[in-house]
């Protein structure tokens, strides 16, 4: 037993320790209600009394030669370890923590194997072409907010992926990765919800074999490589790659190629290889050329819709058209025929954020042009839009799913009848129904159904043409389902709003159906219904046919001129207000001293390679820091004009009249506004064009790399492509 002057010695020697420790009072006795207000223990103390801790920490410190207080709390007893490491700090108490980083999605779990077939019906996306997204294939004004929120720095890659491999038939050298589509689609929808943009797969992407489906056989099929969440972890999966004689356990024989589909195959690996390349000017004269064909194949088929209405007189073959036909008066009946008299069937399928697959809505409307003989169309075919029916299933399996995360959908919130709830297998069979006689029409326990068959002749097989906003979606969807509306022998030909309001607008990109409405003044109400969306893409149809043709003419040609020179104006302005930043500050370096003495090299800067591979593979124009150095490096807090000279500005315009039109898909004010992109910029990255990158004193000065491209480097816009007139 230790003697007590032993116990003695080993009291001074932790004494000063002890004192040094703050005294904390036993709290007072709570008293406990019985009443229903909720209750709950805090667990972490308050900030408060941390601070009163750190604040009475000095003067404690200063007693460590007096005895313990006759009131401390003696039951508490310390331990001293010798060589233990103190969890004491006050550092941590005194200043917040950093802000988390945003969560990166997470995929739900897979019960996908390594090497097994994808299904057939799925539609994928080269990954090394998704990742050069912001720099390929979206507009340049959102190109800079889009790669530095969801591409830089690796946050491409430290998204959970899906890869999938396929090995082509000549190029063995190491297969294609790719992403399924729907993955795809929920990068635009999280881009979109956070920059308040509206992109979309674009039909020209998929032409350009962005998005593809690849050919049924087990040859032409990807197979499921892993789950990825890294550029280490992609490299290594890719690496290690199943050859492409791998086949899965109990994999039945291969079926022999037959030579047109071994042909196709050929073809779309040759597509999938070049999408994923940077621009040549070839590539580029081809796709200009493209365009060309695509913007005409557009524009016909607006003239087409507009044939079908009755609002264009059609041309016989062989005659040439001196000029655009006449204006109409939408307060009048129209005058041409309504061709083949076409019943307009509208689909918008809704299906669950989180698993697409599950599709949730099917909203169908239509319009018989039956109907429309000896109607005005009304203003914008106001008078027109009373004439739609429309429909609105909900699948009973899925009813629970609502989405709420990336768009707020409304599936009880059907303004145009009342909603139906059918088994998913039965809505194959209710969907189909609306495309026979009386296309949609539902009884509303009256004898209006009654009435309404009675003039009706069921087996007619009318001619069908089916409308939609993103017109493949919707019909991919409807063959998920079991319907393929596009093998009906009826169907004349598919429609998309998108592309009719392309042309009506002279854009490149599509527009949402929000926006169009708001062009016409149309109240879009519980938008993300499926059955007020098929009403209201209907509508918009009819409120973009019945403009151009109430407009066509002289008072349409000066429409176009000042939207056109509103364009060329804001461009000008862009361009002169570039100049002015690129010139900036340098002749302020002249007065500015004699330069000062020589500079030694200094030592090799950090290599950035791995970094430049994991933001934008491919493109090696960005790299960490720029050239600023001695004075002012980077970062500051004075002169420079810092971010992207070419700003963040929107293209909407307003024309007299109060009318509005925007040429992209930014979501923000109307009017000619946006962002204008002066903010600081912190030299994170530089950029080819010789942009000015610090705020500091040494008017941070960007680099110029001469042997980059010239589609980065110059932050001009890409050639303007003229989109061909209506007539």
């Amino acid at each position: 037993m230790a003697s007590s002057s032993r116990l003695d010695r080993l009291r001074q020697l932790v004494q000063s320790d002890l004192g040094a420790l703050p005294d904390r009072s036993p709290s007072p006795a709570e008293a406990f209600s019985d009443d229903d207000a909720p209750g709950g223990v805090l667990l972490e103390p308050q900030l408060a009394d941390m601070t009163s801790k750190q604040t009475a920490l000095p003067s404690a410190a200063k007693a460590t030669n007096q005895t313990t207080a006759p009131d401390a709390n003696v039951d508490r007893r310390f331990v001293w370890v010798q060589g233990a490491e103190s969890s004491y700090n006050p550092s941590l108490m005194s200043h917040s923590s950093p802000p988390a980083k945003p969560a990166i999605s997470k995929l739900p779990v897979t019960t996908l194997v390594r090497g097994h077939l994808a299904s057939a019906r799925h539609h994928f996306t080269p990954i090394q072409a998704l990742a050069k997204y912001p720099y390929k294939f979206c507009n340049k004004s959102h190109m800079q907010p889009i790669s530095s929120a969801f591409f830089d720095q690796g946050k491409f890659w430290e998204r959970e992926w899906d890869l999938y491999y396929i090995w082509d038939i000549e190029n063995d050298s190491k297969p294609i990765i790719l992403v399924l589509e729907s993955q795809f689609q929920d990068l635009l929808v999280e881009i979109n919800q956070q920059l308040k943009l509206g992109l979309a797969i674009t039909d020209e992407q998929r032409e350009e074999s962005l998005v593809t489906q690849f050919p049924d056989h087990p040859r032409y099929l990807p197979r499921y490589l892993g789950r990825s969440h890294s550029r280490e972890q992609y490299d290594n999966m890719v690496d290690n790659a199943p050859s492409k004689d791998f086949r899965a356990p109990n994999e039945p024989v291969h079926p022999p190629l037959e030579d047109r589909s071994l042909e196709r195959f050929k073809q779309l690996m040759e597509e999938l290889w070049d999408v994923q390349k940077a621009k040549s000017k070839a590539v580029k004269a081809k796709r200009q050329q493209d365009r060309l064909l695509k913007q005409k194949s557009a524009a016909d088929q607006f003239k087409r819709a507009q044939r079908y209405l009755g609002l264009r007189p059609g041309v016989a073959a062989g005659v040439v058209q001196s000029g655009p036909p006449e204006a109409i008066d939408y307060s009048k009946p129209v005058t041409s025929p309504f061709e083949k008299w076409v019943v307009f069937v509208c689909v918008d399928v809704e299906s669950y954020e989180r698993a697409h697959d599950k599709i949730t809505e099917v909203g169908i409307a239509t319009l018989d042009t039956r109907d429309l003989v000896g109607v005005p169309p009304g203003e914008d075919g106001a008078a027109w839009r009373k004439l739609i029916r429309a429909r609105h299933f909900r699948i009973k399996e899925h009813a629970h799913l609502v989405n709420y995360q990336y768009v707020a959908g409304h599936p009880e919130s059907f303004d145009f009848g009342q909603s139906t709830f059918v088994p998913l297998n039965d809505a194959a069979g209710a969907v189909a129904a609306c495309f026979r006689p009386p296309f949609g029409a539902s009884s509303t326990g009256n004898d209006d159904m009654v009435d309404l068959m009675s003039g009706i002749n069921l087996d007619e097989n009318r001619n069908i043409i089916f409308l939609g906003h993103d017109t493949t979606a919707d019909v991919r969807y409807l063959q998920q389902l079991g319907f393929d509306a596009m093998g009906l022998k009826n169907m004349v030909e598919p429609l998309d709003t998108a592309t009719m309001y392309r042309v009506w607008k002279r854009d490149q990109q599509p527009t949402s159906l929000g926006r169009i409405l708001h062009d016409f003044d149309i109240a879009g109400f519980n938008l993300h219904n499926a059955g007020n969306d098929a009403v209201f893409t209907v509508q918009a149809m009819l409120g973009v046919c019945v403009r151009e043709a109430t407009l066509r003419g002289p008072e349409l040609e000066k429409l176009r001129n000042e939207e056109a020179a509103l364009k060329v104006a804001a461009a000008l302005e862009d361009a002169q207000q570039r100049l002015r930043d690129e010139a900036e500050g340098w002749s302020d370096y002249e007065a500015d001293g004699d330069g000062g003495p020589p500079v030694p090299m200094q030592s090799a800067p950090k290599d950035t390679k791995s970094h430049n591979d994991t933001t934008n593979s491919g493109h090696s124009h960005y790299t960490e820091g720029s050239r600023g150095g001695g004075r002012g490096g980077n970062r500051g807090g004075g002169r420079g004009r810092g971010g992207l000279a070419e700003a963040f500005r929107g293209s909407d315009y307003r024309l007299r009249g109060g009318r509005d039109y925007h040429s992209d898909n930014y979501n923000g004010g109307l009017d000619r506004g946006g962002y204008r992109g002066r903010g600081p910029s912190h030299g994170d990255y530089q950029h080819g064009g010789g942009y000015g990158t610090g705020r500091g004193r040494g008017r941070g000065r960007g680099n110029f790399d001469p042997n980059y491209s010239s589609d980065y480097n110059t932050g001009t816009s890409a050639p303007q492509v003229r989109l061909y007139d209506l007539y």
